[in-house]
């Protein structure tokens, strides 16, 4: 959901459309299957809330995390009036800020907000600006035009053109003691300036946050499992409330499965608060990374550190740890764990590399907590103690116990040993030669390499992907001269329709996922395993990062492994079109299904590769997903005539392989595909048209 000032305008054309045609099915808010029937003629985006409530509320382990106190702040909501309702939905969208009363824009709740604000703020939903009393809050509701009025009205000339700019001096100002006070602790300025800025100002509102912190938590458990890959996830949430608009309106559909609940994530309603407020630090830190504020990112990680030290010494965390490490991700010790791998990252900005190296070895010193981050840590810890602190044979020391952790996986596996072999090869570390001999070592076996040439576009700034002229003709005669622009991916496609590929896909990972989920479609959705199907809006199974998700499915993956290597081709083809014709459309993380142009290309492909080699792909995937879905080759090209193929890494000008890419190439071709590696190089592009 959109957090844009400008509040009714703030939604996309869907959700516009939406506004005006309320949801009306069924005639209960949630169905057996979990899903929203809701029946009242409202606004999407007041069913959407009160359909979360409605769930949330409904399974007895989360409703135990609300207290009577919380329970009646959502009773008290439940009594709004129906335009109450809707503002408030509407105000807590958006960042918890301060708002101008003229500045809200809600036409299609009320003309008049008036009464509708009096409503939320005597029921203790609102405060308002009796209540604003910091400086800072104030000066940010005002536009730059004000803000420099006021800055002229206390003489403060040369303060800046910028907003910001503006409101740092006048805070600097209001922090002056006056030569007139009466009271030495009293600030006149600050005093003066603040009802000036709120006479500036207006009326204003803002969220009392006693009751929006009961309703962000109520969306936190909704949303539990939205989004658990992404870093945004500390940002928790209102995707899940759109996400049941389109169901609601028939515009997405999930994936049939069975929600199977068994654990307790979490054991009472102060475990769930700090869950939430480690979640809002981490958000919090994100941000300042971000944005590049490096001496904030490490005050608020310093911080975190302090506080998951006193947790974990205050709190019985065995609970939590004894969780599957698919649902762990929702802990505390979790999340305080991936700000502590951020806090690494913030340290090594600074170039503080001796606390850099000891936060490292804190982290590897367990393993409850993102092991799937092993291997990115022991490589940044080689890599510090080589580079940064040259102490080499504590550097290999590292590199030695991270090639032996078994859950240091493909590329970060790769680098330690890579690292391992320059040292070896370097004179300045030839007295610790014998060491690095006895490190283990991992064969990765070169392919085929295959040099193309192609016009470059010139552009300015020479960053960015590189941009290629190729004949408007698909025949790739030279002869003429209209060209047109094209990736170094295209570019290459074009080369291989030359050489008699008549089909091509550019999708890199996507391409194989989309098979490994059409092709495992069943056994990926399979009812009998408890939690990690949660609630009824998943992409995926929570397991499926994990090594879980092959074990707990093992014998059905090795069921149709083996009924995939002795398929024939109308077997295979057969496989696909029940899953297309049952399935299409339906949103899940693995499949792509604009990936291929339409099923027969699908089944074209599946022919070509062949079951016994879909077989070794499917049993690689299933092992350890999380690692295998990036490297994978940028092309899939295919001769539908005689069943041939390639799967081809496009490298562009000063292009190199990743490690991740190297150990793909190395295991595709050892599962007997033919693998390749176009390099493209530039000539120059004078003289040609575009077409």
């Amino acid at each position: 959901m959109s957090n844009s000032s400008d509040g009714a305008r703030e939604e996309s054309n869907t959700a516009k459309k939406a506004d005006d045609e309320p949801l009306k099915s069924g005639n209960s808010p949630i169905a057996e299957d979990g899903k929203s029937t809701t029946t009242l003629s409202a606004p999407y985006y007041l069913q959407n809330f009160l359909t979360m409530v409605e769930a949330v509320l409904q399974n007895e382990d989360d409703r135990i995390l609300f207290n009577q106190e919380d329970q009646s702040v959502i009773q008290s909501f439940e009594k709004l009036s129906d335009t109450g309702q809707m503002l408030y939905v509407r105000l807590f969208q958006r960042k918890l800020k301060w708002l101008r009363v003229n500045k809200l824009d809600y036409d299609k709740i009320s003309t008049d907000l008036a009464p509708v604000i009096q409503e939320l703020v005597e029921n203790g939903f609102l405060n308002t600006e009796k209540d604003l009393q910091e400086l800072g809050e104030v000066l940010d509701l005002l536009p730059a035009l004000e803000l420099k009025g006021l800055a002229k009205t206390f003489h403060l000339g040369g303060s800046g053109t910028h907003k910001q700019q503006v409101i740092e001096g006048l805070l600097r100002l209001s922090k002056q003691k006056s030569i007139f006070a009466l009271a030495p602790s009293r600030n006149q300025i600050g005093a003066v300036m603040l009802k000036r800025a709120k006479q500036l100002a207006g009326s204003c509102v803002r969220l009392c946050r006693g009751p929006r912190a009961v309703f962000s938590r109520v969306l936190l458990l909704f949303s539990m499992t939205d989004t658990m890959e992404e870093e945004e996830t500390a940002a928790a949430g209102q995707g899940q409330l759109y996400t049941i608009l389109m169901v609601n309106s028939g515009r997405l559909a999930f994936p049939d499965y069975k929600v199977q609940r068994s654990a307790k994530l979490f054991q009472d309603r102060e475990d769930l608060i700090r869950y939430e407020a480690a979640m809002r630090t981490l958000k919090d830190v994100i941000t300042a990374m971000q944005a590049g504020q490096w001496e904030e990112a490490l005050e608020l990680y310093t911080t975190a550190k302090s506080a998951w030290q006193e947790s974990s010494e205050t709190y019985d965390l065995s609970g939590q740890e004894k969780l599957p490490v698919f649902l762990r991700c929702f802990t505390v010790g979790w999340t305080y764990t991936r700000m502590l791998s951020r806090g690494v990252e913030i340290l090594q900005r600074l170039c503080r590399y001796e606390e850099a190296v000891e936060e490292l070895r804190s982290l590897l010193a367990q393993s409850k907590y993102c092991p799937d981050s092993r291997g990115r840590w022991w490589d940044r810890l080689a890599l510090n103690l080589q580079q940064h602190l040259k102490l080499p044979e504590q550097a290999i020391a590292a590199m030695r116990d991270g090639l032996s952790d078994p859950l240091v996986r493909t590329g970060h596996q790769l680098s330690l040993h890579q690292r391992a072999v320059r040292m070896k090869e370097s004179p300045s570390f030839k007295k610790y030669r014998l060491q690095l001999q006895d490190l283990p070592t991992i064969l990765v076996k070169d392919v085929a390499h295959v040099t193309i040439r192609g016009q470059l576009f010139p552009h300015e700034g020479g960053t960015g992907k590189s941009v290629f002229l190729r004949p408007a003709d698909e025949e790739g005669d030279q002869s003429g001269d209209s060209m047109v622009m094209c990736s170094v991916e295209d570019l290459s496609l074009a080369h291989y329709r030359r050489q008699g590929f008549d089909q091509g896909i550019h999708g890199e990972g996507s391409t194989f996922s989309t098979l490994f989920g059409l092709l495992l479609w069943d056994i990926i959705f399979m009812e009998g395993i408890p939690d990690v199907f949660r609630n009824p809006y998943q992409t995926c199974p929570l397991d499926l990062f994990t090594d879980r998700f092959y074990e707990n499915r093992k014998e059905a993956i090795e069921t149709r492994t083996q009924m995939l290597v002795e398929a024939s081709v109308e077997t295979l083809c057969a496989m696909l079109q029940e899953v297309w014709s049952t399935q299409e459309g339906r949103v899940c993380s693995l499949v792509s299904w604009e990936r291929f142009s339409s099923l027969q290309q699908a089944q074209s492909l599946v022919s070509c590769l062949g079951g016994a080699f879909l077989g070794r792909i499917v049993t690689r995937m299933s092992k350890d997903y999380r690692h295998c879905r990036g490297g994978l080759p940028d092309l899939v090209v295919w001769n539908t005539s005689n069943n041939s193929y390639k799967l081809v890494e496009v490298k562009g000008p000063s292009d190199r392989l990743s490690q991740k890419q190297q150990i793909w190439l190395d295991e595709l071709q050892k599962m007997g595909a033919d693998v390749e590696v176009c390099h493209v190089t530039a000539i120059g592009a004078r003289g040609t048209r575009l077409k």
